[in-house]
Formats: C-alpha cells, structure tokens, sequence
C-alpha cells in the first residue's frame, strides 16, 4: 500500500496546529525546517508521513544559506558548495591557507572567509546574529593545494567528523599529475613519517622508528600523457591519490619517493625545487603544486547518511593538462 502524501506544510501543521501557515511559511523561508538534519525551503515538497524526522530549529546563519543556489562564490577562491546546521563543504582555491597559521596569522584564509559571510547572515528586515555561527576545522589542505575542505558548525559535529578522519574511514581522495610513470598502475605506499621540532620537515622511515607516525597513501594511475621521440619520450601520470593517514604533506613525499615527483612542487620536485632557488621559470610553466582534493566522504553526524563531495580539476590545472596533451 502507497503511503499518503501530503505537503511538508500540512506536516508541519499537524505538529503544530496553534500555529498560523503564515509562520509556518516563515519558518521554512528562515531555515527552522529540517527533515533528517537537513534544512529544507520548500512548504509544498511532498513526502510521506515523516513522524519526528520533521523537525524545527533556531534561525541559524548556517541554515539560512541553504535558501540560496550552491555553489556560492564567498571569495575568488572559496566557493561553498554545501551548508547545514552541522557541517559546511568548500571548494578551495591554490594559494590561499585552510585555515589561519597561528594567532598572530594575518593571511587570508578559506575558514576566515566563511565565517566572514556567516557572520553578515541573517533573515530579510533583520540585523545580523550577534553570535554567528562559528565553523570549526576538521581537516586541511596545504596552502598551494586546490579542493574540498570540510568545517563543522558546532563542537559535537567536529567531534564526529574528526573521529572519522582519525579511524580513516573519511574519505578523502585527491587528482594529481605526476613526473614519471608507475608500474604496476595501482598500489599501496607505505613509510614512517617523524615531524621536527618546528613541524616543518618529515624525515621519512622505511619501517618503524621511534616517534614515527605510520604513513599509508594507496594510487591508481588513471592516464599517462607521453610526448618526445622513441629515444627520448617524456611521461605524466594522471593519478588518483587517497589518504588512509593524513601526515604532513604525505602524497607530494609518498609520489616523490615512488619516483613520480608531482609537477609543480618546489619542495619535493628537483627540477622545480632548483628554478625556484635559481628565481627561473617553472618547468612546464606549472606554477603550483599540481594536487587537488577532489573528493570527500563521510557519514553525516546528525542523519547518520553516507554524505560524498567530487570537484573536477580546476581551471589552472585543467589547462595546465590540456597542454601537456597538446605536445
């Protein structure tokens, strides 16, 4: 037997008949309603009888912003793709941080700039919450590294998300290009990484050491773009990257150390680490490192729903390999 159907409104005004549909509409416009944790705007969307999965919540800034068309440009290169009372996914651009490097940071960072924008939220002829919603990290991206970021809007959010990242079972997959080919196409690289005492360099153990992390990265190469003659040809590899642990600048080693340095990596890469010593132009012209996270995954902590983000290579890098393909 088909369930009956009927509006969210005429839901939501069962559960709450002293009120009039004029709030009721209201309270869809400001972002009160949710169905399974998730903020919906539409009073005429038709479900089945949702029971307690329909709920009502404050006007948060979070919940607001799920009225208006995603993807949103908050900066020219932070873009937020996905907003809800628990977490919110932006697409980072190369060159700006994830979030500020110490307390005392003044750079520019994709966390400053959404909170910037949920700060100056608030419903139509309101003024802005005093005490906006504050997103909070739960992983990063290295400043020169394009793709997703995840923030959660509240404490017990971060808590589940950051569980997740630090049991691997949050997802998280990246695109690179790098200098070279690998046989066998796909595998598992695994190494020790150490941190020194200013958190700036890994030294890198083939087996345990003592205050070694553990360090696991798995690839799959994707494509090879070659070019040259038969004595002398030149190969990229388009690789898909994901982290099982997140260390420190893990993929652009583990590539590296696997012989497929990634294009555009001043630290890692010797051809590009020398002409930026030597104040040269980049090999290629590859002007950043040439890694973009390009998917998350997580399981949403208020639903419990399996949640996943993709992002395709940004314009820099997508011309970038449009001209490798062209030689």
């Amino acid at each position: 037997m088909t369930k009956e159907q009927k509006s969210a409104l005429e839901w939501l005004a069962r559960a709450y008949p002293d009120s009039p549909k004029k709030r009721l509409k209201e309270w869809f416009a400001n972002g009160r309603v949710s169905l399974d944790g998730d903020i919906i705007t539409k009073p005429h969307l038709l479900l089945a009888d949702p029971g307690e999965r329909l709920g009502i919540g404050k006007v948060e800034a979070a919940g607001r912003v799920l009225a208006k068309r995603m993807p949103l440009r908050l900066h020219a290169q932070v873009n937020l793709l996905y907003i809800d009372r628990s977490l919110a996914i932006v697409n980072k651009g190369a060159g700006i941080l994830s979030v500020p490097g110490g307390p005392e940071e003044t750079q520019n960072s994709a966390l400053k700039v959404l909170e910037k924008y949920l700060a100056n939220q608030a419903p139509p002829g309101t003024k802005p919450s005093a005490a906006p919603a504050r997103p909070l990290p739960v992983h990063r991206l290295d400043q020169y590294t394009s793709g997703l970021l995840c923030f959660a809007m509240n404490p017990s959010a971060r808590d589940h998300l950051v569980k997740q990242v630090r049991s691997h079972s949050f997802i998280r997959e990246y695109l690179a290009l790098g200098d070279g080919r690998l046989d066998p196409p796909r595998g598992r690289w695994k190494s020790w990484f150490k941190l020194d005492a200013e958190g700036l360099e890994q030294a890198v153990f083939e087996e345990p050491a003592p205050g070694a992390t553990e360090a696991v990265s798995d690839y799959e190469v994707l494509d090879t773009i070659s070019w040259g003659s038969a004595a002398n040809t030149h190969y990229v590899s388009r690789l898909r990257l994901r982290l099982k642990s997140g260390l420190k600048h893990q993929l652009r080693i583990h590539a590296a150390r696997a012989g497929v340095p990634l294009l555009g990596d001043r630290h890692y890469h010797p051809d590009f680490k020398k002409a930026a010593e030597l104040g040269s132009p980049p090999p290629y012209g590859c002007k950043r490192q040439a890694l973009h996270a390009s998917s998350i995954g997580f399981i949403h902590p208020e639903t419990g729903k399996t949640k996943r983000f993709n992002s395709k290579f940004p314009r820099d890098l997508a011309e970038f390999e449009a001209e490798l393909r062209a030689k």
